[in-house]
């Protein structure tokens, strides 16, 4: 066996370290991708391999915002030891020595890296807002694709005098890559998830993913014993709508509704685009005598609301919808039961004159215990 001197030998056993160090964080990213289904549990797992890693006290993921304006802390650790998030932004410049994240977004430098933080930061960067109470400091790029920058991995010690060298920032750099990967594969998962439960006019659920919705819902309510409600919306008179001012004006008024309605339930209503100028609206835990306040708010601030459409709005002609209800109280109402009886109000509510909520329906049963009031 050749003689290694022991100065190379300790080079040597300090490298196969950090390449054991690496494969572990490269390890535990792509089981938190298994694990996590959301973007913070992803941030969450990919600080805590850096931290846990290479051994520095805090970590934090720096996001390229979408215009590439601006950069946030999107998931980072504080001095406690606690995650925080959405916090330190930052304009984004193309101007060299603006900032340390414009410069490496920007490709003046290919990464940051100092152990006399307020030095360095004041000489290079007198006009920056990046002050921290640290000794030493590294931050790289994200990139993915063709050096695609998407944010910056940054890590500091806080007060302690381990210094950080030249090795760190390369496993940092090769571990922001494989970061960036995931956090790129989470956006396009999330995308084509989206792309194939919403609808692409207003962004509501569209009848596909309504209707599963509404199957669940009531599985739930049957099994039990709880209360719910179904709304069906539809605007008032649509068809002059295209007629007079054309398929375009016809698209921006059915957005325009589509966010009223979404402003106007909670978060854990459903609201979708059931078809055409039609929507649909379902209310988990909402018994019979609390769908009509919600039936009246929706009216009222149609009837408030100026259309989206310019020449409309300049003739002072109006936007109004009518609306059916339906209620489900146990039972072994269907789905298409339901459904049935929501359309039947809104027939009542169109042959009434339009611009009000027909009478509600009500598919009878018993309830387990009265559901809180909206």
């Amino acid at each position: 066996m050749p003689y290694v001197p022991e100065t190379e030998l300790k080079i040597l056993r300090r490298k196969h370290k950090l390449l054991r160090q690496e494969v572990l964080m490269y390890q535990r990213v792509m089981e938190g991708m298994r694990r996590n289904h959301s973007l913070e549990g992803l941030l969450k797992t990919v600080i805590q391999s850096v931290r846990k890693g290479l051994g520095f006290k805090r970590a934090g993921v720096f996001l390229l915002q979408e215009d590439g304006k601006s950069i946030h802390l999107a998931m980072g650790v504080d001095q406690a030891g606690r995650f925080e998030k959405d916090k330190d932004r930052q304009p984004i410049s193309s101007r060299r020595g603006e900032n340390v994240f414009s410069d490496l977004i920007s490709g003046h430098q290919k990464f940051f890296l100092t152990n006399q933080v307020d030095r360095r930061i004041s000489r290079f960067y007198p006009n920056s807002r990046y002050r921290v109470s640290v000794l030493n400091n590294a931050v790289v790029p994200i990139q993915v694709g063709r050096g695609r920058m998407i944010g910056a991995l940054a890590v500091d010690n806080l007060m302690t005098d381990r210094p950080i060298t030249r090795s760190d920032v390369s496993s940092l750099m090769n571990y922001a890559t494989q970061a960036g990967l995931a956090i790129e594969s989470h956006w396009t998962h999330e995308r084509i998830l989206n792309q194939s439960i919403t609808d692409p006019l207003t962004g509501l659920y569209n009848r596909r993913f309504f209707d599963r919705a509404l199957n669940q819902e009531m599985a739930r309510c049957q099994r039990y014993r709880r209360a719910c409600s179904l709304i069906m919306a539809d605007i008032d008179h649509f068809k002059r709508v295209n007629d007079a001012h054309g398929h375009q004006a016809g698209d921006e008024i059915i957005r325009q509704v589509a966010g009223l309605l979404r402003d106007n339930t909670r978060g854990l209503d459903v609201v979708g685009r059931y078809g055409g100028e039609e929507f649909a609206i379902l209310l988990p835990e909402t018994p019979p005598h609390d769908i009509s306040s919600v039936a009246r708010r929706i009216l009222r601030m149609a009837r408030q609301m100026k259309p989206a459409w310019r020449p409309m709005a300049k003739d002072g002609q109006r936007v109004t919808v009518s609306l059916g209800i339906s209620s489900f109280r146990g039972g072994m109402a269907t789905v298409a039961e339901m459904v049935r009886r929501a359309d039947k109000s809104l027939y009542l509510a169109k042959q009434s004159g339009r611009d009000r909520c027909g009478a509600a329906q009500v598919l009878k049963g018993p309830v387990r215990r009265p559901s809180r009031g909206r």
